[in-house]
């Protein structure tokens, strides 16, 4: 399986290089990485059986690409997670309109396996792409990996929350409603939540290797999602790292989040601005606790969220 890795984006942080090495160290699977597409030229094809790629491929011309792999015997599999078309308020919205939206849609009607962590989006690809085969594969993470491994959260009497959301959230924020004036919050700074969030503390930006860190600090992760179709078709990775590291979660409730949690037991959901401002008045320190180890007892061993029971689904395509 040749796998084209183009950077150390969170994206393939999750979706390739942890899944994948954790596959070839379990089950032997040949993998060889590659940055471009270029590297094909010098490669021999004959011995190729998969090609993997996120999102998408840019390629001249995708039917004549499609063509030479039919000709080799190599299957494409596709690895996406987002729709591929953003809100107009998201700075990358004209990039993705222009170059990447119709290169995803090519991408996927030429696909013949494509994985994706969330079934709307997926039901969305198949309409694209009829023939091809569409596997529901979520996100999960290696707890062995040190930024996941032995967090402990501090002992003081003090209840932090926490966002630790990406660029281009700043909307899905707002539908909180609230200002955390009163209670103890982080966020990471210059991504434009300062404002709306008033964080007693910042972190800077860090890689894909270290963030998850971050959630030592925190006693209860903020997971606010508007309601749109972009939206509608991202993962439930914040409640998959809560869970990882035994962090309580106050999320909207959406498909992405409300499959996955418990309202009241494993985290609570949150569909207006009310909910929001008693759900965050509502945690102690101790209910933080409570439902964090909730949340990590009942997604350990899930067939979804467990990397190894998750990884069984590529295995099946890889081997």
């Amino acid at each position: 399986t040749v796998v084209q890795l183009d950077g150390l984006s969170g994206i393939n942080y999750h979706r390739l290089i942890v899944p994948l090495l954790r596959l070839k160290e379990t089950h032997g699977v040949n993998l060889h990485f590659i940055q471009s597409l270029n590297e094909l030229k010098d490669m021999n094809l004959d011995k190729i059986d998969n090609l993997l790629v996120s999102r998408k491929l840019s390629v001249t011309n995708h039917k004549e690409f499609k063509k030479m792999l039919v000709n080799k015997g190599i299957r494409l599999i596709l690895d996406n997670d987002d729709y591929w078309k953003l809100n107009q308020d998201n700075p990358a919205w004209s990039l993705y309109e222009v170059y990447y939206g119709p290169d995803i849609k090519k991408t996927i009607r030429i696909a013949d396996v494509i994985w994706t962590p969330n079934r709307y989006l997926g039901k969305q690809m198949s309409n694209l792409n009829p023939l091809a085969d569409v596997q529901f594969v979520n996100n999960a993470l290696d707890t062995e990996e040190k930024q996941w491994k032995n967090q402990r959260k501090s002992t003081k009497n003090d209840l932090w929350f926490g966002y630790l959301g990406a660029a281009a959230h700043v909307n899905d924020l707002k539908i909180m409603g609230h200002d955390f004036k009163n209670e103890k919050i982080l966020c990471v700074k210059d991504l434009g939540y300062e404002e709306i969030l008033n964080p007693t503390k910042t972190v800077k930006p860090v890689g894909i290797f270290e963030y998850g860190s971050y959630y030592k600090h925190m006693d209860v992760s903020l997971a606010p999602l508007l309601h749109n179709k972009f939206n509608r078709c991202k993962s439930d990775l914040k409640v998959t790292e809560a869970a990882a590291t035994k962090t309580a979660i106050i999320a909207s409730d959406v498909d992405n989040y409300n499959w996955s949690i418990v309202d009241g037991e494993t985290g609570i959901l949150c569909s207006t601005p009310e909910q929001w401002k008693e759900a965050v008045a509502s945690v102690t320190k101790e209910k933080a606790k409570k439902l964090g180890a909730n949340l990590y007892e009942s997604l350990k061993d899930d067939p979804f969220h467990n990397l190894n029971l998750v990884n069984e689904v590529r295995a099946k395509y890889l081997l």
